[in-house]
Formats: structure tokens, C-alpha cells, sequence
């Protein structure tokens, strides 16, 4: 067709039927593609186009209305549970201070050594010394510290360190002299 004019008083021009729907045609013009449903086509046309049936439908899914006032209750079997409260382990503090990591770390000839983070909890300065710290190895064996030493250029060994209140400290502890195997570092206690 050259031109449709509809019943709602639209013009398209050029029309070619793309697809026949139940509810009217699909039609292609020079405006597009346009559906158009089937009470505003021309008389002239509206009965020459005969509706199609509507396709049998499968399966329908019913669905339930939704109740924004609807309480869900919980399962009565069940008994509230108290909140968990975390009790700090007494072997990770000392004097208010934390091991916080430790790295495995061989000093000039010293191989039994660790580079432990020390963070201090407390509103005062706390003084540590050697045998506070011991060493876990894999075979099970504990070592205790002998010395703490500051690494800066020169290495100063201390016999005790005093940890800033709250603050980290990195220093070394030397547990022996030949190669462990550390596992763990941990207080003496």
C-alpha cells in the first residue's frame, strides 16, 4: 500500500505488513515499524484482516501477592543465642603488650632468630627483656630469648626494651645460634 490512514487519525506511508497478531498487525513504513492494534485500522481493512487465535498457553505460573504487613515468623524450635563475647587469650598478652607477626630473620652469624612486632596496649611504658620471648620450633622443642637487638646502623643489643605506650616495636630476638626451624614466637610465661 502506498499510504494507512488509521481511524485515530495517523498517516503511514509506504506500508508493508510485517506479522498478523491477535491484537493487530505489525506493519513496516517510511516512520518505522508500527504496530497497530486492530480497532484503529480503516473499516476496509479491519475486516479483511481476520484475527488470529490467541496461542494455546503451556504452563502458567501463578504467583503469590506479596503482603508488605505479613510478619514472617522465625522457627520456635530453636532457642535465641547470646551474642558471643571475645575473651582475649591470656598467652598472646603480656604486660598489656601483643606479639603482633614475627619473621623468621638471621642476624650477621646469629641463624636462630626471629624479627618480632611487639604493640604495646597500655597507657604506660612496659620494660621487656630476652627470657619474656620463647620460640616454638617444628619438632615441638622451645627455645627462650637470649638477647633483643635493635636493627639500625650500629646494631645496639639490649638486655631489655622499653615499648612506648601505644605503639609498635620491631625488634630482633635471638633464640640460639645455629638454624631453627620457628614456628611460632610466643611469650614465656
Amino acid at each position: 500500500m502506498a499510504s494507512l490512514e488509521l481511524r485515530d487519525g495517523r498517516i503511514v506511508h509506504h506500508v508493508r505488513v510485517m506479522s498478523d497478531e491477535p491484537d493487530g498487525v505489525v506493519v513496516r513504513a517510511d516512520e518505522g515499524l508500527v504496530k497497530v492494534i486492530r480497532s484503529d485500522l480503516p473499516p476496509s481493512l479491519a475486516g479483511s484482516a481476520p484475527a488470529k487465535p490467541a496461542a494455546a498457553r503451556g504452563m502458567e505460573m501463578v504467583m503469590q501477592a506479596f503482603n508488605p504487613d505479613q510478619v514472617v515468623e522465625a522457627p520456635r524450635d530453636e532457642a535465641p543465642k547470646p551474642a558471643r563475647v571475645p575473651v582475649p587469650d591470656p598467652g598472646k598478652v603480656y604486660k598489656g603488650c601483643s606479639i603482633i607477626s614475627f619473621k623468621v630473620k638471621v642476624f650477621q652469624t646469629l641463624q636462630g632468630c626471629a624479627e618480632v612486632v611487639i604493640h604495646n596496649d597500655t597507657d604506660a611504658r612496659v620494660e621487656l627483656r630476652p627470657g619474656d620471648f620463647v620460640c616454638l620450633t617444628a619438632e615441638g622443642a622451645r627455645h627462650a630469648g637470649r638477647n633483643i637487638i635493635t636493627d639500625a646502623f650500629p646494631p645496639s643489643i639490649k638486655r631489655r626494651e622499653f615499648i612506648p605506650p601505644h605503639e609498635d616495636v620491631v625488634d630482633i630476638v635471638t633464640f640460639a645460634n645455629d638454624a631453627l626451624d620457628i614456628t611460632a614466637v610466643r611469650w614465656a610465661r
